[in-house]
């Protein structure tokens, strides 16, 4: 019984840490050379991150249903950021990937997983997705994908840019 008690003590723990992430500022650069500084897109509107590796089915299967959704809202305020966090023997090969799968939004690498980090990243959580409001609060984390998901996802993306 006492070690029922602590493990669900861990969990709550767990779980609390989990989803209380607080905003974090970045720069960094993306594939093409870029400069992606995450406080300058919120200044026009919600932003999604999403960590991913090339490699992971799942989320390959979530971003292109996410490319879909970028563009159908990149022109009202909305930006999506794909951070990937391949490591270093699997890097080298994201820049094709992302050209193969036709991706438009801006990819950064985060190899040393620091911005990952940052947003309560957990190593064998991906993809894992955080929409965060243009008042800098977190409004969404989602951690996997399943067929359907990008519905809930587009809806809360209406929601921060309060498209009714």
């Amino acid at each position: 019984m006492r070690h029922l008690i602590l493990i669900f003590i861990f969990l709550i723990l767990f779980f609390t840490h989990s989803y209380s992430q607080i905003y974090t500022d970045f720069t960094a650069e993306d594939l093409d050379g870029n400069t992606i500084k995450l406080s300058s897109l919120l200044e026009k509107g919600p932003v999604m991150l999403n960590f991913f590796r090339s490699w992971c089915p799942s989320c390959k299967e979530g971003q292109k249903k996410l490319q879909l959704i970028y563009e159908a809202y990149k022109n009202k305020g909305f930006n999506y950021i794909g951070i990937n966090i391949d490591n270093q023997k699997t890097v080298s090969k994201v820049k094709s990937y992302v050209s193969a799968m036709g991706f438009t939004f801006p990819v950064i690498l985060d190899t040393d997983k620091k911005i990952f980090e940052m947003y309560g990243g957990s190593e064998d959580a991906v993809p894992y997705y955080l929409i965060i409001g243009k008042d800098k609060n977190i409004l969404h984390t989602h951690l996997g994908y399943k067929t359907g998901d990008d519905k809930m996802i587009e809806e809360e993306i209406k929601e921060a840019l309060e498209i009714k």
